[in-house]
């Protein structure tokens, strides 16, 4: 689930950020000028119950080959996954590129046709509800992660 997880956001550098809106018009060629933009990396993960997200089935933190996973978005609509995962007695690491589209009116992030829910964004916080399509707990219900990410 954290592959899942971190290839959609994942999910995080000292790029710069505006706070200018993301309002696409046709004009306007810059429409990713957000706090989204820059790299992040993961804080923490919830998993966190589908009946009630308030509830917090588990947390984790990133391990050391975790910790050196970044997740980036660029203003020409790109997301870069530079992903490091515990893989047995090592640590594999992973690349892709994908397209996104962040709608601040909405508080969706879209990452190669996945959609998250954003909660908290701001200059150096950024918070991400993702379908987990996992019940984690048990109750027939899915479940959904919450992804703390930070700069």
């Amino acid at each position: 689930m954290k592959k899942i997880l971190a290839g959609m956001l994942a999910l995080g550098t000292f790029s710069s950020c505006s706070l200018e809106d993301n309002t696409p018009t046709e004009n306007n060629n810059n429409i990713y000028n957000t706090n989204i933009l820059g790299v992040w990396k993961i804080q923490t993960e919830y998993q966190v119950s589908g009946n009630n997200i308030e509830i917090i089935i588990n947390e984790s933190v990133p391990d050391n080959c975790k910790k050196k996973s970044t997740y980036e978005f660029k203003n020409d609509g790109k997301y870069y996954v530079n992903d490091y995962n515990s893989i047995s007695s090592g640590c594999l690491q992973s690349e892709a590129t994908l397209p996104y589209l962040y709608s601040s009116a909405q508080m969706k992030l879209t990452i190669n046709n996945n959609e998250a829910e954003v909660l908290e964004l701001n200059l150096h916080k950024l918070v991400v509800l993702t379908p987990a399509y996992y019940d984690y707990n048990g109750d027939s219900i899915n479940d959904y992660v919450k992804t703390v990410f930070y700069k």
